[in-house]
């Protein structure tokens, strides 16, 4: 889950110093070849500090922060993209429907094959890119709806919890998807909701 924001590579676990030993996390690449990435390790306790931390300030903030998130979702794109796929649908029907009257055509011989061929090859390539575009717009609303829940269940959360006194491996795991090391002073916390919360580490 924890990635190197200067070469994409991920963070491998180890146990550092001797006798005071502690967890902290190192780039894979820096530990290979430190010339090929300079971000070095980073403390455990530092990232799951900065998670609480982040974590407060969205209980602190949330109506600020997470409600007009969330109004914003959803409405966004949303009302356009079911009216663009509404049309692409009675585009693909009507193609649909000219094909057979090709068919029809070709089987009285009324239409010679290579004309018959022309057409029919045209009407599927119109019809394989409306298909591609309305595909692509019902992931994008899966994915905004996704979107919407994960939001919904962050606001939930942060309306009714109290301040984290320590980390909670239940909560991390819950909302966030990636960690994104920028320095050995500031991480992101990329979130389950789509966005992105920068933490000083301390």
């Amino acid at each position: 889950m924890i990635r190197c924001h200067q070469c994409g590579a991920t963070f491998k676990r180890r146990i550092q110093g001797g006798r005071n030993s502690y967890v902290a996390w190192c780039c894979a690449t820096h530990l290979t070849d430190a010339t090929k990435c300079s971000l070095k390790y980073i403390k455990e306790t530092a990232l799951k500090y900065a998670f609480v931390t982040m974590m407060n300030k969205l209980i602190f903030g949330h109506a600020f922060v997470l409600k007009p998130l969330l109004a914003s979702l959803r409405t966004l794109h949303s009302d356009d993209s079911i009216t663009v796929i509404q049309d692409l649908d009675t585009k693909l029907a009507e193609n649909a429907e000219h094909q057979k009257t090709l068919a029809y055509l070709l089987a009285k011989k009324y239409l010679e094959p290579a004309m018959y061929q022309k057409g029919n090859n045209e009407l599927l390539q119109e019809a394989e890119q409306w298909q591609h575009q309305k595909d692509s717009l019902v992931d994008f609303l899966n994915d905004d709806n996704k979107t919407v829940r994960e939001t919904r269940k962050l606001l939930q959360y942060t309306c009714k919890s109290k301040m984290l006194m320590g980390f909670d491996g239940a909560v991390f795991q819950q909302f966030v998807e990636q960690i994104l090391v920028y320095s050995r002073t500031y991480i992101g916390f990329k979130l389950k909701c789509g966005i992105t919360l920068r933490e000083r580490m301390v």
